[in-house]
């Protein structure tokens, strides 16, 4: 099998913002990124012109013949048939950087004699210049047999990142958490900044207004852990403030209000776990919670005070 080595020649197969944003960091580390293909030749180009001695390249097989070291960025359902298309022998390397997928999907290069592993970044890429400044700092998932993951770990610590082996039959559910943070979470903020167009605002006021907040929430998670980091009128117990969100949420934006009920729910025990959350006011919150959860698909009728 091949031995990726520092100085090996790498190659990517997909140029999007993941693909691009790894090739740049790479590159910028002295790692000789030489070759690129992507399923739109405009942007394998568009790295080419970015990278210094990058050819873009029509197809994967020319990408793949011209590296010693190749990195499928495409997207998750195009990896088999990516890898499935180039003629691998046995003094190459392959890589995908799926978090769903393990490293089985790259079984064709296998079986050929290439070095298989998988290299996936826990992060969320709008962009290329954001997925490059974000780089490190980020967790990079990691398959392979030894000589690989070798040298995908000292790749990930060379671009500031924070390298873990994953088991492949893990990766799924590595990669569902990461969706939950980065996917999901982003459209809670979505959802929450839509509530400001009823303020007779933008959603760009609400991003504005709670972008701040997202990243004091990191900055809390990373110095004082979970459940530290949790605050909060849940925390507090604050049952008069709760009772409001749910009445005007029942009122306004019936829509939220499933999302919010869960959100509350699913919380509610690191609340407790804080703390300062007396288990007798937890069971009142949850009670008006699933009160509410189970009149959210009645629609909006004002106020509802509760006994």
């Amino acid at each position: 099998m091949g031995s990726p080595r520092r100085r090996s020649r790498i190659g990517f197969i997909g140029a999007g913002a993941v693909g691009k944003s790894i090739a740049i960091a790479l590159s910028r580390q002295g790692y000789p990124v030489v070759a690129v293909a992507s399923r739109s030749y405009s942007s394998a180009q568009e790295l080419a012109h970015i990278i210094d001695g990058v050819v873009a390249y029509q197809t994967p097989q020319e990408a793949a013949r011209a590296s010693d070291v190749v990195f499928i960025t495409s997207p998750d359902d195009a990896i088999g048939e990516v890898v499935s298309t180039v003629p691998w022998t046995n003094t190459q390397a392959v890589a995908h950087c799926s978090g769903a997928s393990s490293v089985d999907v790259l079984d064709p290069a296998s079986m050929l004699g290439a070095s298989v592993g998988t290299f996936h970044p826990m992060n969320a890429f709008s962009s290329v210049e954001n997925g490059v400044r974000s780089l490190p700092g980020t967790t990079f998932g990691i398959e392979g047999d030894d000589e690989m993951k070798g040298y995908l770990r000292q790749m990930a610590l060379d671009i500031g990142g924070r390298p873990i082996f994953l088991r492949r039959e893990d990766k799924v559910l590595y990669h569902l958490s990461g969706v939950m943070m980065g996917g999901l979470l982003s459209a809670e903020a979505a959802v929450a900044a839509q509530l400001w167009e009823q303020l007779g605002m933008t959603r760009d006021d609400g991003v504005k207004a709670l972008a701040p907040m997202i990243r004091q929430v990191a900055d809390n998670l990373e110095t004082s852990g979970i459940p530290g980091a949790l605050a909060g009128p849940y925390v507090r117990g604050d049952l008069g403030t709760i009772r409001k969100h749910l009445q005007t949420l029942r009122a306004r934006a019936p829509d939220v209000l499933p999302l919010y009920c869960h959100m509350a729910l699913a919380g509610l025990p690191f609340a407790l776990e804080k703390g300062a959350l007396d288990p007798a006011k937890a069971k009142k919150i949850r009670d008006l919670v699933e009160e509410y959860k189970g009149l959210s698909g009645s629609g909006p009728t004002g106020e509802h005070h509760w006994a």
